[in-house]
């Protein structure tokens, strides 16, 4: 589930100001917005298990960064204990509830803080802006690195010339609005947990790094 906060937003114009919408072609440098928010993941194996990750998102295309960094995982529901372990009493797994509740409380307000958002842009943009002179080579380091499928990797490279940004920046926007295409959720959550680290391999790349 995916949570955005349209009141709390950033301008990030040195990340966005050379960036064009692969869906609408809305310039970035016309309305270089970001949106706090996060992701809230849910365990699909049974072992009662969520994640709470930070989510900027880019209003002009809707484009999530997810900043797994940052995220918080937690058990929710107790496992059973084996035979001769200690036996928990029940205000025992109240408290350690309570006290999973309160950390997800506190994740949330952090990640819907300006000052969070800020900072955040600080860091992503300090990457963004390695030149990217040989796209087809770079998106393919990439794709490679990342385990992206044949299809994948040639949306993103599509995304990062139709978007007009030839930098690393770029690969991390053509990456996050190529997610968006993705028919199946799983795919494009993914996608947008690794856009950052896509941008941060096409600069090493770029840079020879």
């Amino acid at each position: 589930m995916k949570v955005r906060s349209t009141e709390i937003a950033e301008h990030a114009p040195a990340l966005l100001g050379n960036y064009r919408s692969p869906f609408t072609g809305a310039r970035g440098a016309d309305n270089p917005l970001v949106w706090a928010g996060f992701v809230l993941s849910n365990s699909e194996t049974g072992a009662g298990a969520f994640s709470i990750a930070p989510q900027l998102t880019v209003q002009i295309c809707t484009n999530g960064m997810t900043l797994t960094r940052h995220v918080l995982k937690e058990v929710h529901l107790g496992g059973k204990l084996p035979a001769g372990q200690i036996t928990w009493a029940a205000d025992t797994h109240t408290a350690a509830l309570d006290l999973v509740l309160k950390k997800a409380r506190d994740a949330v307000a952090t990640f819907l803080d300006r000052d969070f958002v800020r900072a955040q842009l600080a860091e992503i943009t300090a990457d963004a802006s390695a030149p990217v002179g040989k796209p087809v080579e770079t998106i393919e380091h990439v794709s490679r690195k990342l385990a992206f499928s044949v299809e994948q990797q040639d949306t993103v490279l599509n995304h990062f010339l139709v978007g007009g940004d030839p930098t690393s920046g770029g690969v991390l926007h053509a990456v996050t609005s190529a997610a968006q295409l993705q028919a199946d959720a799983d795919a494009a959550h993914g996608m947008e947990r690794v856009a950052v680290k896509a941008m941060g391999l096409a600069a090493a790349h770029a840079t020879g790094r």
